[in-house]
């Protein structure tokens, strides 16, 4: 019965391991969702492995703005990045000369929704049109949906609210009730175009359009609307160009060629200091890394540098966590237990400092990402994707597979390179 159950067992852990490795080099819609499941071999990488592209932009300072230009510049470039770290894990902005700033994206293009620019309200189409309210005038703008519609829901200051009720006053009383709002001086392309029938007094109100589809758009047009109110315009007649990632094309490849190369040296290590135990401690160490795979996959996580690093790490974490069980095991039975009574007891004496090893590690990692640096939060993030794994494989699978193991196994030590201390006489 338990070389049945622990043949199930093995069976089950592995199986799942080819799944995974199998998940590993395929994408597909789940059936029922608007969810892809993304591989892992089709991850996104970020800037130092994958490249990108990068634009130089021209900055203008708005004619309402008060303060210094420089400072306005500053502020431009934490907004930037502040949005850019909403969708990217290593994209970056500088200012790169007078009056102008270049953002670097792990992308094919920089979308306008993660620059800042000007926004305009017009009674009137164009250019020439007096721009009634503007960025000024806004306090907050937020994705929200009115009924079944999506949308962003703009509220004004106390000026724009009076700036914004003659506005709409204007523009009900003219002929075609089209009430215009201009982006980023775009003048050619109305950001929106709102029908008004009546003067608001209320001091805020709700755009909606075409390109506002989902939750994501929405949440992306409120983030444009609120950088209008930097008083900071990005503009560039040039074209973006391409930069290469640190190992070119052959990114993907190195970096699998060096990840399995720690794990087999990591096997190869285990099988030197417990031999069969040890082959078997990696097959729980394997499910781990699965685990951690898949999460990977799910939340679509960009692969950059620091998160690799991050991952390695954890991976390590958790080998060395199985490795402390099976070495408190050969204690156990070096101090004189029975070879199979040295699992459970060896258990008992691993299972709550593995347990203080992962809180304090969690804790600590957890700690760093108050530290301003993508390259630091992008490690945390990786390392504390890999606990769930590890936690569930070295406090219980790594235990279950090794007593399994003892059905085939109940006496043979040298199998598993464990030996008795000198006049040690066996306990139970």
């Amino acid at each position: 019965m338990k070389k049945k159950r622990a043949i199930r067992n093995y069976v089950l852990v592995s199986l799942f391991v080819v799944a995974v490795l199998v998940l590993t080099f395929v994408s597909f819609p789940v059936p029922g969702t608007t969810y892809d499941f993304v591989g892992l071999a089709n991850l996104h990488l970020g800037l130092e492995f994958g490249g990108g592209v990068k634009n130089t932009y021209d900055l203008e300072v708005a004619d309402w703005y008060k303060g210094e230009d420089s400072k306005a510049h500053i502020d431009a470039v934490n907004r930037v990045q502040k949005l850019l770290d909403k969708y990217y894990s290593d994209a970056k902005v500088y200012l790169s000369g007078d009056n102008q700033v270049t953002i670097e994206v792990p992308d094919t293009a920089i979308s306008s929704n993660l620059t800042v620019g000007f926004i305009e309200m017009k009674a009137a189409s164009g250019e020439d049109a007096e721009a009634l309210v503007t960025g000024a005038d806004i306090e907050k703008a937020e994705y929200t949906v009115n009924g079944t519609t999506h949308g962003v829901y703009i509220e004004f200051t106390k000026e724009g609210k009076e700036k914004f009720r003659e506005l709409t006053k204007t523009v009900s009383a003219s002929e075609g009730q089209t009430m215009y709002i201009y982006m980023d001086k775009d003048y050619d392309n109305a950001f929106s175009q709102t029908t008004v029938t009546e003067e608001n007094t209320y001091g805020y109100t709700f755009i909606s359009g075409s390109s506002i589809k989902d939750k994501r758009s929405g949440k992306m047009y409120a983030d444009k609307i609120m950088s209008a109110t930097i008083g900071v315009n990005m503009s560039s007649d040039v074209e973006a160009i391409d930069i290469q990632g640190v190992f070119g094309t052959n990114t993907r490849l190195v970096i699998t060629i060096v990840t399995i190369a720690v794990i087999v040296i990591s096997a190869i290590i285990a099988y030197i200091l417990f031999k069969q135990l040890g082959l078997v401690s990696m097959l729980s160490m394997l499910f781990g890394l699965c685990v951690t795979v898949l999460i990977s996959a799910i939340v679509d996580l960009q692969v950059s540098f620091g998160g690799w690093l991050g991952f390695l790490v954890g991976t390590m974490l958790n080998w060395g966590l199985h490795i402390y069980y099976l070495n408190v095991i050969r204690r156990e039975f070096a101090m004189g237990k029975k070879f199979t009574v040295s699992f459970s007891s060896g258990y008992r004496g691993a299972l709550f400092n593995i347990l203080d090893i992962l809180l304090i590690t969690s804790g600590v990692v957890a700690i760093t990402l108050i530290i301003p640096s993508n390259l630091i939060d992008a490690f945390a993030y990786n390392l504390l994707m890999t606990i769930p794994g590890t936690a569930f494989t070295s406090m219980f699978l790594n235990k279950v597979l090794a007593v399994n193991y003892t059905a085939f196994n109940t006496k043979n030590i040298q199998k598993v390179n464990f030996k008795r201390e000198v006049e040690i006489d066996e306990v139970n």
